[in-house]
């Protein structure tokens, strides 16, 4: 049985003792009613354990038919139409719940948060964002909304608001967050960069910087920003010191060194073959071919190729140099270059996704930092 099934049998099966159990809390139903009820939800467990999803939620709409007073049932039946997909539906429940005077209090937290659950898993942020907000009115410590909350503005790009909710969560769980809060402080940098506010930028940065040294993306800003201000001297000192702190994501920087002609010529191509002497890093050598290669032309890539005496250990980098050095008319090469547009280049470590182009933030697990570059290539 898969996860799906499990869940959905465990959600009949609370509802199943919160039926047999309140006769204890309340006033005992006849004997015969309260069959009629558990009946039907008998069947739907069976109906899951065989593997018949479909049959399972007709019953346990029964169930609701029987019991329509019991909000516990009907919180069951929206998460098993919001597992089947039909968000809509789970929303309509919910939202009737929420409606219902005589809805005890201590279930209306249950029912904004299972309400922001069917608005997230349907698209509709701004909806899931506005009852997690609601749930957080009534339980403002509730770690789970406040989490869902920061996805949401994350994915959203809204990083001053979820520094602040990255605070309150702080708060709660009493754990230190301090590599996650720089790497949305080097979002807030690279956005002001984006709207030409430099000084901001460099606030932002310099904040990340406080809180982790290895924060790539922050440190690219700063590097960036010094070259604007053509001031080479801090850009050979950041170049250095990403070097250092953050050596896999170094071979990004070539690209923005391309961009300023007058730095790279004159002091980053020696700092880059200083690099190099030093550890003969494959990854550093191939990015800057490429780099070379898209910005400029082959032939410089090739003549780089030959000056650093690079020579391929792997399948990985074979095809990586064949796509940047190959002739067209090769057909080895034509294939490299298919590939390299679609190869998997970053992995993360949490859980194991894949993905082409950079990113600080797994679209998967959402950890920030875990996504490093792939070395090798499977066959």
């Amino acid at each position: 049985m898969n996860t799906l099934l499990l869940a959905i049998t465990a959600i009949a099966l609370v509802v199943l003792l919160a039926l047999v159990l309140r006769p204890l809390q309340e006033e005992a139903k006849p004997e015969q009613e309260e069959d009629e009820r558990i009946s039907p939800l008998l069947r739907g467990i069976n109906y899951l354990l065989s593997d018949e999803p479909d049959r399972a939620l007709q019953e346990m709409v029964q169930v609701a038919r029987l019991r329509s007073e019991a909000a516990d049932v009907y919180m069951a039946l929206g998460e098993m139409f919001r597992s089947k997909g039909e968000i809509g539906r789970a929303v309509r429940i919910h939202q009737n719940l929420l409606a219902r005077p005589d809805l005890p209090k201590s279930m209306h937290l249950q029912a904004h948060l299972a309400l922001a659950i069917d608005f997230q898993t349907g698209g509709l942020l701004d909806r899931a964002l506005y009852q997690y907000r609601k749930a957080l009115d009534i339980q403002s410590d509730h770690a789970g909304a406040l989490e869902a909350s920061l996805r949401i503005r994350e994915q959203s790009s809204e990083w001053l608001a979820a520094e602040e909710l990255l605070s309150r969560l702080e708060q709660v769980r009493r754990e230190s967050y301090g590599s996650h809060r720089a790497y949305l402080f080097s979002e807030m940098a690279r956005q002001c960069c984006n709207e030409s506010d430099y000084e901001g930028a460099h606030g932002y940065a310099d904040q990340a910087m406080a809180l982790d040294q290895s924060c790539a993306p922050a440190r690219m800003v700063e590097i960036e920003l010094a070259l604007r201000d053509h001031d080479f001297d801090k850009a050979g000192v950041g170049i250095s010191a990403l070097r250092e702190h953050s050596r896999e994501h170094f071979p990004l920087i070539i690209q923005i060194l391309l961009q300023y002609d007058d730095y790279y010529s004159s002091e980053g191509v020696n700092l880059l073959h200083a690099f190099w002497q030093q550890g003969r890093d494959a990854e550093l050598a191939l990015a800057w071919m490429e780099a070379v290669g898209r910005d400029r032309s082959s032939a410089e890539a090739q003549a780089l190729c030959a000056e650093l005496g690079f020579v391929p250990n792997s399948l990985r980098e074979s095809l990586r140099l064949n796509a940047v050095l190959g002739d067209e008319s090769d057909a080895h090469a034509r294939f490299s270059r298919q590939w390299r547009k679609s190869a998997k280049n970053y992995a993360c470590e949490q859980c194991g996704v894949e993905v082409v182009e950079v990113r600080w933030q797994c679209p998967q697990c959402h950890s920030w930092g875990t996504l490093h570059p792939k070395s090798e290539e499977s066959i």
